[in-house]
């Protein structure tokens, strides 16, 4: 089995992945893109009459496909309300130049979220039992105060390094009847006072309302034991 590095071996010499914080006291709101914001899938005949159902279509790099998908019911609203309140980062497992293209589509004017990371700062992962490849987000290498920072994602072995700063949400695959974007605002906005409190820790009040760590732990403690660092020399 793996040794998961402390906190300080990660972080020693590292450089933060996000700049430091000017004059801005709001708490950092972290949120996934795949399946959390947006779900978007590839189609090699590039037709986008094909994409009768789709609230977007762009063209792949490549020129040769599409890229369609949909965006998650009220996420327009949610990002608008989130980011007079929140420091709002969009981290996602994909690749640099899709993660640019999907957050200009969802924030046109640039004035919704505040950073994008991509596939690139992530940990990677494989597992051992699966030979699966996993994309692991490490809040601790943001450079920002973990007690007022918190994760929206899918997947819960992307918060496996910061568990305590996860909040769930279910996966997004187009269904136009979701509701979870209208739930998590509710969530948040029910929170809001102690999320804000500098005196608060927000892991805390998180494990109250939400008690993840004992929902999770065996989840995750699983899924660790099978996990071998990744070589670079592996990737294709």
């Amino acid at each position: 089995m793996a040794r998961w590095p402390s906190m300080h071996a990660r972080l020693k010499g590292m450089k933060p992945h996000l700049p430091p914080k000017k004059d801005d006291d709001r708490p950092t709101l972290v949120l996934d893109l795949d399946e959390t914001l947006l779900h978007t899938y590839r189609e090699t005949s590039g037709k986008p009459a094909d994409y009768w159902d789709a609230d977007y279509v762009v063209y792949a790099k490549d020129g040769r496909s599409c890229l369609a998908g949909n965006l998650r019911p009220g996420v327009t609203e949610f990002l608008a309300w989130a980011s007079g309140i929140f420091e709002v980062v969009v981290w996602t497992a994909g690749h640099d130049d899709y993660a640019q293209m999907v957050c200009k589509l969802l924030d046109p004017e640039s004035r919704l979220i505040t950073h994008m990371l991509s596939r690139r700062t992530c940990i990677r992962m494989r597992s051992g039992a699966t030979g699966e490849v996993m994309y692991i987000k490490d809040l601790c290498a943001l450079g920002r105060d973990l007690s007022r920072t918190f994760l929206v994602d899918n997947t819960p072995h992307a918060a496996t390094l910061n568990l305590s700063n996860l909040i769930p949400i279910e996966t997004f695959l187009g269904d136009h009847s979701d509701t979870e974007l209208k739930s998590l605002r509710q969530f948040l906005e029910t929170n809001l006072v102690r999320l804000t409190d500098r005196k608060k820790d927000m892991r805390i009040v998180l494990h109250r309302q939400l008690n993840l760590k004992r929902q999770l732990r065996e989840r995750i403690d699983n899924w660790r034991n099978s996990q071998q660092t990744l070589n670079p020399k592996d990737l294709p």
